[in-house]
């Protein structure tokens, strides 16, 4: 599908979150004028009438808040533990085809340590043998923490640290009992050959910092066989749950089917030390009620066990609602994403709105300017929810194509203003295969897996990417980089989250390609500094990454095409 452009329509453009803040004041001050005017029982009736069924909207919206949210969480934590799975796989694989000598611990150091470069989400990456040799490499801050440990007779272990520059720090060759036979990860991945396994969450011997390790065994050119992992730290889930806008105190968690507290969006009441904790333990009264006897949060609902559970329950006297959702994280071993809150912080504002004009429609016989711009703000919240709507693409939640030409106006009136800011980047993204889909499952089958990709997509993006769906299965991201190398190869990482799994629907995987024309700046545009240009700008900014990718499919799909590879005029 080809992105169109016309020339910008200013009576249609949406408004950046600035210029809704001074048109809903504008509009309040037009209301004050009109509320001056009316009558003080109709007011009061329009208000006691809003009363009747504001209380049932409100928390049936907020349900339905919840459920879009743990679905979302529960996407982004199966996409980012995925990652472990495919570096398990891409060393496994280096070793299978030889070019990673799995007996060279140099070699392997240097290829773990391009790994975790590439892969923030991960803490270290290991190989374990037989005969007792260990090969470990994780970060140390911004450098790297790598232990070696030859095998029998000389058994001798070294330490190496370096800094971010890669240069050595210190080396030792302590006294080191470790084996890495003995440990879980290893154990796992013997008694299982074939499979990648997961531990259960635990403390890593060498940062002491909770986690997990996902492993398998690998079979060596010479047929000697080893155990290739990677460890991931809990925190990381933790950084991504808090990252989730919620409620005052609602709590995002996950968990494991042992009840471990992997990770929460805030900390737990209580704080234990030196291992990974149970639910139980940490728990507070609002989550303990979700917990059956064996300490998991049961989701067993009134049809017996199910993906999903929907809950309302009272914690003292207090009425909560948590939303619950199994993940599959791998086949097989699945954790649970939970949110829950009490009912009063989505009723509570309705409450207290409610008594406000209550007081104001008791003063207003005495005096009725003063209640005129209390009612004029709470006549205007519903115009901030309708432009949040105007701007939300409905399917995927990701913006839609206006919002997302609304940023990137902002975008670029930022960079024209702050020439050194850094590059801007746009791109236009296309998914290979998905006609296919549409024309083989249905239109319903194409609209979850466009849902799905939109979740992968949220969860490869970073905080300060803008992403957006323009229509169809073409999708926008605004980038900012200090460089265009470092644009470009966070462009194609992006892309890796659609292309390195399927898309399951109805347990029917869908492998789904993808293709982007990304241009910069400075490739498109002069300067701008008037409005009108600035919004021209943006038009031709996307136009631009739109003619790059149209031109791009018809060379190669699957890869990312610069603006400034081709030569000729833009496709109109």
């Amino acid at each position: 599908m080809a992105f169109t452009v016309s020339k910008p329509d200013r009576s249609t453009t949406v408004l950046t979150p600035a210029q809704a803040s001074r048109a809903f004041s504008w509009t309040r001050f037009l209301i004050l004028l009109a509320l001056l005017l009316t009558q003080i029982g109709t007011v009061t009736g329009v208000l006691l009438a809003n009363r009747r069924g504001g209380e049932a909207v409100v928390q049936a919206q907020a349900r339905q808040n919840l459920q879009k949210l743990v679905r979302v969480t529960a996407d982004s934590a199966r996409s980012y533990l995925q990652t472990s799975v495919q570096i398990v796989r891409i060393t496994s694989s280096l070793i299978a085809s030889g070019q990673t000598n799995a007996y060279d611990s140099g070699a392997l150091s240097q290829t773990f340590g391009t790994l975790l470069d590439a892969t923030p989400q991960l803490d270290a990456v290991l190989v374990g043998q037989p005969d007792g040799r260990f090969v470990f490499v994780r970060r140390d801050g911004a450098g790297q923490y790598i232990k070696v440990i030859e095998p029998p007779p000389q058994r001798r272990t070294t330490v190496t640290t370096l800094n971010e520059a890669g240069r050595v720090t210190s080396q030792s060759t302590p006294a080191d009992p470790y084996d890495p036979r003995t440990r879980p990860w290893y154990t796992l991945a013997v008694a299982r050959p074939g499979q990648i396994v997961w531990t259960a969450p635990y403390v890593f011997t060498s940062s002491q910092l909770p986690g997990i390790t996902v492993s398998a065994v690998q079979q060596g050119l010479d047929g000697r066989e080893l155990v290739v992992g990677v460890d991931m730290q809990l925190s990381g889930l933790t950084r991504m749950l808090q990252q989730v806008q919620l409620t005052p105190r609602a709590r995002a968690f996950i968990t494991d089917s042992d009840g471990h507290a992997i990770a929460a969006s805030r900390a737990w009441p209580r704080r234990i030390q030196g291992r990974v904790p149970a639910l139980t333990e940490v728990g507070d009264p609002a989550l303990q009620a979700l917990l059956d006897d064996g300490g998991v949060p049961s989701l067993a609902g009134e049809e017996g066990p199910s993906s999903e559970v929907t809950r309302r329950y009272l914690v003292g006297t207090e009425p909560y609602a948590a939303i619950l959702r199994r993940v599959e994280v791998q086949p097989g071993i699945s954790w649970v994403v939970g949110v829950y809150a009490p009912e009063s912080d989505f009723t509570g504002e309705l409450d207290g709105v409610f008594r406000q004009h209550l007081i104001i429609i008791a003063v207003m016989a005495l005096l009725s300017a003063l209640i005129a711009w209390p009612l004029a703000f709470s006549a205007t919240q519903p115009f901030a929810a309708l432009q949040r709507q105007a701007t939300t693409d409905a399917l995927t939640g990701l913006r839609n194509r206006a919002s997302l030409l609304a940023q990137l106006s902002e975008d670029v009136r930022h960079k024209a203003t702050n020439p050194h800011a850094g590059e801007l980047g746009v791109v236009i993204l296309d998914l290979d295969g998905f006609k296919a889909v549409n024309d083989t499952y249905g239109h319903a089958v194409g609209d979850e897996v466009l849902h799905a990709v939109g979740a992968s997509l949220l969860s490869a993006a970073r905080v300060g990417d803008t992403l957006g769906r323009l229509g169809g299965d073409e999708f926008a991201l605004i980038v900012h980089g200090a460089t265009r190398e470092a644009v470009r190869l966070r462009v194609e990482g992006i892309m890796q989250a659609i292309m390195r799994r399927p898309m399951t629907v109805n347990e029917v995987p869908h492998q789904l390609g993808a293709t982007a024309g990304l241009v910069f700046y400075e490739q498109a545009v002069a300067a701008p500094s008037t409005l009108e240009e600035i919004e021209e700008a943006s038009h031709l900014l996307l136009l631009r990454a739109d003619t790059a990718l149209l031109r791009g499919k018809k060379r190669e799909k699957g890869r990312v095409w610069l603006a400034d590879e081709f030569g000729g005029p833009t496709v109109l």
